[in-house]
């Protein structure tokens, strides 16, 4: 199949003849920087890009490039905000599981590698260009399932059939591809009218506010005025939702804040209150989207535990059992178990973002800090966290001096608790031991009952704090 470039019919090739099967959608206004024409190295094998389909699902949209080695072996190159997969295609798969069975977390076993379902999501196809290796067309639906291990990733795709085709590869940096003719800033700036990563401002389309939001990298907006859920991927901003207005936050960082991470500046572009659920607690934090024209999206996690800086994993951990992962050699603990929901959500993302979303969330300890899985309907995600003083967030941001756990509530801890505990252990024995010693009755059982009852809260909050620490 090829797309024309000038006037978008869509050519298809079949037994010797070549026939015209309507117009294809132009791609959404492109501020990637691969493009048709692009050569590079994989594995040492040249490549070019001679084919591009671009597909959306409810939450966002990703290119997948169609490559073909100098041999005239084929592969797929998928661009999807700033990270990149490489995939050659493997036959089809008799044996894989239907896809309505599948879901994020599920276990998949090929030539003894363990597999783990990262996404699984059907979505439909917007737009197309280039040479491709079978026919789509607007509203074409692609049904994938992706599964990670390690570094590497497989991909099983039920678009055409029942029996999946299957796509083996893993997670690169384009730098790594060695690319030439990539476009500039200015080429980008000059076809899709904007600089790509640059902040643009536009008012909100439901009340006016005005929306600030990273060109072709976070268009997902969340108005901090409204809270209407607004896109701004094509060239006129769309409501998605509105809500009920909402009070402001007031956060530690605000939106628009610019900071100096290691020689490295970065912008708050959004941020999320998230509550825990599924459990007693009703612990609150703060979530800040960082974003760096170079190297993308970073995270900063302001929390009653205090500051964590948090970056999304390309390489995954290896998962042996539900108590314990592997990364590096190294093997982390889990800790917890709980349910997150988005309550207060502004700025600009780069997926849609809803207020009332919910995950769930498996923590694991160890020596590098702590990493965590983050399960929805259709996505898994691990990321690595490692604790930052609130100092150092002030002089990145320069703030003032922060305490190092600004979002503390009120609560009981083991410290403070076992010092009380001590101080009634002291005054039920000095008012109670003389009494018993010379008492008929079962004092002494009783004394020791009382301090039973009055110590075993905090021998539990010690085992929680043990927990959470």
């Amino acid at each position: 199949m090829a797309v024309c470039e000038y006037c978008r019919s869509t050519l298809v090739k079949e037994a010797g003849a070549v026939r015209d099967i309507g117009k294809m959608a132009d791609c959404l206004e492109d501020y990637s920087p691969l493009r048709i024409g692009v050569s590079g190295n994989f594995d040492k094998r040249r490549f070019t890009l001679v084919g591009r389909i671009q597909l959306r699902y409810e939450a966002g949209f990703w290119n997948e490039w169609y490559v073909l080695f100098d041999d005239g072996t084929p592969g797929w190159l998928s661009d999807a905000s700033g990270q990149y997969v490489f995939t050659l295609p493997a036959g089809r798969v008799e044996n894989a599981p239907p896809f309505t069975q599948l879901q994020p977390g599920l276990r998949y076993t090929r030539e003894n590698v363990i597999w783990h379902a990262a996404d699984v999501r059907s979505a439909r196809c917007t737009g197309g260009s280039g040479e491709l290796p079978f026919a789509v067309g607007a509203g074409w639906e692609a049904k994938v399932a992706d599964f990670r291990a390690g570094e590497r990733f497989l991909t099983l795709d039920y678009s055409d059939s029942a029996v999946p085709d299957l796509y083996i590869g893993r997670a690169v940096e384009l730098d790594q591809l060695q690319c030439q003719l990539l476009r500039g800033d200015d080429e980008i700036a000059e076809t899709a009218g904007r600089y790509r990563g640059k902040t643009q401002s536009l008012e909100c389309p439901n009340c006016g506010g005005s929306l600030n939001y990273q060109v072709g990298q976070a268009v997902n907006l969340m108005c901090p005025s409204c809270h209407a859920e607004v896109d701004a991927s094509e060239d006129r901003a769309v409501v998605l939702a509105k809500h009920d207005e909402i009070e402001t936050l007031a956060t530690t960082l605000s939106l628009g804040d610019n900071g100096n991470i290691s020689g490295t500046a970065w912008k708050v572009i959004g941020l999320m209150k998230c509550r825990e659920t599924d459990s007693d607690e009703t612990s609150e934090w703060v979530e800040y989207l960082l974003f760096n024209a170079r190297l993308g999206f970073g995270w900063l996690v302001e929390s009653s535990e205090g500051w964590e800086r948090v970056a999304v994993m390309n390489a995954w951990p290896d998962v042996p059992s539900e108590q314990a992962v592997q990364l590096g050699g190294k093997t982390y603990t889990q800790l917890y178990r709980y349910g997150s929901q988005v309550i207060y959500a502004a700025g600009a993302f780069n997926w849609r973002v809803s207020l009332g979303d919910r995950v769930m969330i498996t923590d694991f300890r160890g020596p590098d800090g702590k990493i965590s899985a983050e399960r929805s309907a259709n996505e898994i995600t691990w990321s690595l966290a490692r604790p930052v003083p609130a100092q150092q967030i002030a002089q990145w941001f320069g703030k003032k001096a922060l305490v190092d756990a600004p979002l503390a509530r009120p609560q009981a801890d083991s410290g403070s608790l076992k010092g009380l505990a001590w101080v009634f252990t002291i005054l039920l024995l000095f008012l109670n031991v003389p009494l018993a010693m010379f008492a008929e009755s079962d004092g002494l059982v009783i004394i020791v009952f009382a301090l039973l009852f009055l110590w075993l809260p905090v021998l539990v909050l010690s085992r929680l704090d043990g927990r959470r620490g």
